[in-house]
């Protein structure tokens, strides 16, 4: 591991790129603000959770075709940072593309978002496992928790900002207003990823990276380390949670007739409770482990989903985006910070990349069947459905997920040791 100025360097590399990664992501946050400018070009629900699929495929499917290569790497820092820039050219061809087909072609400017915003997240999932290899060797255990917790606090202050901000460049109406907040959102994603490029990363010595391996049978590793298994049938069932966040949005302005402006403070909650509960969730994974904070987040999922569904007017929405806030972010920061406890270093990357794989299916089809339940039946009967997929999926998370800092051997069949209590976005 690094040396303690190297380790200082790095931890504020990765803070200011997960500071600016969430802080560009409120400007269009695919719960809040995507919804809406979707709704300007269709009115088909399924448009709507055709976001939350496309993003979630991108982020799930595509790292397993670059984990072994990945891991085979002594450094990695290089490639991360070549995908990160395609990660974003994508995302820059939507602020001209809303100015030049907006006014006059909707249908076409639907196909290029939707192509801009698979290339992007695909990227970002081909992008996974070198990014968490990296995190991996540069920043100890005990340490990765904290670093989201401060990044994400930072993208929650700089974010909730951000959030208002964009209820006022929507107020420009459309394109121009979408046009400007996919603009400063590419700004503040291209300028933060700059200090991941000048990250200390040391190489691994080659006698310690794993050998060639296709990626079909990097899979057997779920049928090889069970808490692996069970992690991902958990993370599936929790994403029906995530499946009605994709609507509520979508169920404010139909059933409430929330407003543009509206629409930008459920941002600026949703950012403002990022804050407290970045750190929060962080320093509960470093100290308590990354297993209670999966729990408790699963906990927070049925509170929204429950308020969903008894909500009688518009202010009830504004904990329901709250709630979903939190379950999201502490799914997303400590059920990777949980896998990596798993993994050795030099197998980190086909670890992150299986637990993508094996979770993805369900995580990526859920919001599509989100959308085709709405058509068909209505809003309540999806955020009822969310409701059980949740609570089996915390049932499973107390049973069948243990803590691996409690396990001073090897799980069977993994072949390798887990670290106890070690000294443990994008």
């Amino acid at each position: 591991m690094s040396s303690r100025g190297d380790l200082r360097w790095n931890f504020a590399a990765g803070v200011i790129d997960a500071a600016g990664w969430g802080t560009a992501m409120g400007l269009i946050s695919a719960t809040t603000v995507l919804p809406l400018f979707v709704q300007q070009l269709t009115e088909s629900p399924f448009a709507v959770g055709m976001i939350q699929a496309s993003m979630l495929f991108g982020w799930l499917l595509p790292g397993i075709a670059t984990a072994g290569w990945v891991d085979r790497q002594p450094q990695v820092k290089a490639s991360v940072m070549w995908v990160a820039a395609l990660e974003r050219l994508a995302l820059f061809v939507v602020a001209p593309a809303c100015l030049l087909l907006g006014p006059w072609n909707r249908s076409a400017l639907l196909s290029v978002f939707f192509a801009c915003w698979f290339i992007m997240n695909a990227a970002v999932g081909a992008n996974t496992p070198g990014y968490y290899k990296l995190i991996a060797t540069t920043i100890p255990a005990e340490l990765r928790g904290r670093l989201y917790g401060f990044g994400g606090a930072i993208s929650g202050l700089l974010g909730a900002a951000a959030a208002l901000g964009s209820g006022k460049l929507l107020q420009g109406g459309f394109p121009n207003g979408f046009a400007a907040c996919f603009a400063a959102a590419w700004f503040l994603m291209t300028v933060s990823v700059i200090p991941i490029g000048f990250m200390r990363e040391r190489p691994q010595p080659l006698e310690h990276l794993p050998p060639p391996e296709p990626p079909w049978r990097a899979v057997r590793l779920i049928l090889e380390d069970r808490r692996l298994l069970w992690l991902c049938v958990a993370a599936g069932l929790f994403s029906l949670n995530g499946m009605a966040g994709a609507f509520y949005t979508l169920y404010a302005l139909q059933r409430f007739h929330a407003s543009a402006e509206t629409v930008a403070q459920f941002t600026a909650v949703l950012m403002a409770v990022r804050t407290v509960a970045y750190l929060l969730v962080g320093w509960l994974g470093d100290r308590y482990g990354n297993r209670l904070v999966l729990q408790l987040s699963t906990g927070a999922g049925l509170a929204a989903a429950a308020l969903a569904l008894l909500a009688p007017d518009l202010g009830w929405m504004y904990p329901v985006f709250a709630w979903s806030e939190v379950a999201g972010l502490g799914w997303g920061v400590c059920s990777m910070n949980y896998v990596l406890e798993l993994a050795p270093p030099a197998r980190s990357g086909t670890y992150t990349a299986v637990y993508s794989l094996f979770s993805g299916p369900l995580r990526i089809l859920a919001p599509l069947l989100g959308g085709l339940l709405v058509q068909l039946s209505g809003f309540l009967p999806l955020f009822a459905t969310a409701l059980l997929g949740t609570l089996i999926s915390l049932v499973l998370l107390l049973l069948w997920v243990p803590e691996p800092r409690n396990e001073r051997q090897p799980a069977q069949g993994t072949g390798c040791r887990t670290e106890p209590t070690s000294t443990h976005p994008l």
